[in-house]
């Protein structure tokens, strides 16, 4: 196995926040994510967190490092949602986060009324325009 056979498993797995030299180096990565490169002839697995790499373990060969790098994400990473398990709660939930931002709003503007802040909460420190959760 080599780092692009490596990349392709690993994606079809639906696992994306990881770092290969030269193969997948996405521009956002978490704080703490597992990486690959290779070293002074040597590949290296390890663990970079808050920009600090911190190597496991070294390899001589590349297939025996993708190997282990491909079990390292395997074991250390929670398999991804089923597909299609959030279609059916899709709606509701939007739905749910309009009505929370309606509400929100709401008492946003209740709240500079109050303040004596300004009736409708627009202008001055208020909002930036109409939000899409403003009723007409």
């Amino acid at each position: 196995m080599n780092r692009r056979e490596l990349a392709a498993t690993l994606s079809r797995a639906g696992l994306r926040e990881y770092q290969i030299q030269g193969v997948h180096e996405p521009d956002w990565l978490p704080e703490a994510f597992p990486y690959l490169r290779g070293e002074a002839g040597r590949w290296i697995v390890g663990i970079c967190e808050r920009g600090t790499y911190t190597p496991i373990r070294d390899f001589r060969e590349e297939d025996t490092a993708c190997r282990f790098f491909q079990s390292l994400m395997r074991h250390a990473t929670p398999p991804p949602p089923p597909a299609g398990i959030f279609d059916e709660e899709a709606p509701g939930l939007l739905k749910r986060m309009e009505r929370w931002g309606r509400v929100a709003w709401s008492e946003y503007r209740r709240a500079r009324r109050r303040s004596g802040g300004g009736g409708s909460g627009r202008g001055g420190s208020g909002p930036p325009g109409p939000h899409p959760g403003d009723q007409r």
